[in-house]
């Protein structure tokens, strides 16, 4: 699954890229590293407000939680949504059938491939020849709203969806063999369509992202340590490990 994710853009890239701005009163820096567990804002475009970059958090929480403690707990646990399963788990079928769908933009991925009991990461980003705007690409997702009973504060939250993996993905990721619903540029306004049914939105999620439009290549361990920080360009270098063959 996919718990590590760049955004490594400029707000006005990012706000010509989607026709969009950033909701009032936030701003986007550039993101390098971002991991869900640490319960990042992150700018996303929903059906229902198209025109608005909106700072949601990710790990989503649906309506019906009752206390702060259950959303904290449940919140790790959605973090991604098997695409397939949407319309029928407890946690995301709510939003799902409600049509909260959005676009979760991203200017690359991390994922590990597993060889024994050795793990290796990889960055995974759209090709070198796309253009500046090409280079974010969208995540299919969902969003929810939680109204926290004690305080009254209304949480705004996304999931990330996911589907069998390309041959590229599969390659790296090679211990689940999943990954993100990217979406292609024309596929983006389609799934925001809240007229969509449930079929129609099954059948445009079937289909992994081209592999072809991606390239990966393996980067050091830095993104895994405790000690450093992580949002850093370091993060994005080329590492070469000796025992690590065929990539």
């Amino acid at each position: 699954m996919c718990y590590h994710t760049s955004l490594n853009t400029e707000q006005t890239t990012l706000e010509a890229r989607f026709g969009a701005k950033v909701e009032a009163g936030k701003v986007w820096e550039p993101t390098i590293h971002t991991n869900a567990y640490s319960d990042p804002a992150w700018p996303i475009v929903s059906a229902q407000q198209p025109g608005t970059l909106s700072m949601y958090h990710w790990g989503m929480i649906p309506g019906w939680v009752k206390s702060d403690k259950d959303a904290a707990k449940l919140r790790t646990m959605t973090i991604n949504c098997r695409s397939e399963t949407m319309f029928e788990k407890p946690s995301f079928r709510g939003a799902a059938n409600a049509g909260r769908r959005c676009l979760i933009p991203i200017t690359g991925i991390f994922e590990w491939h597993t060889e024994g009991k050795k793990k290796y990461p990889f960055y995974i980003h759209p090709t070198e020849d796309a253009t500046n705007a090409q280079k974010i690409i969208s995540i299919a997702g969902l969003w929810d709203e939680w109204a926290d009973p004690e305080s009254g504060e209304v949480r705004y939250t996304y999931t990330m969806l996911t589907l069998p993996a390309n041959p590229l993905m599969a390659k790296i990721h090679n211990s689940k063999k999943r990954m993100p619903c990217l979406l292609t540029h024309e596929l983006e306004q389609a799934y925001l369509q809240e007229s969509l049914t449930p079929r129609e939105v099954s059948e445009l999620l079937a289909e992994p992202y081209p592999a072809e439009k991606l390239q990966a290549y393996a980067i050091s361990k830095l993104i895994t340590s405790r000690t450093e920080p992580t949002d850093v360009p370091a993060v994005l270098e080329p590492y070469d490990y000796p025992d690590l063959v065929g990539f």
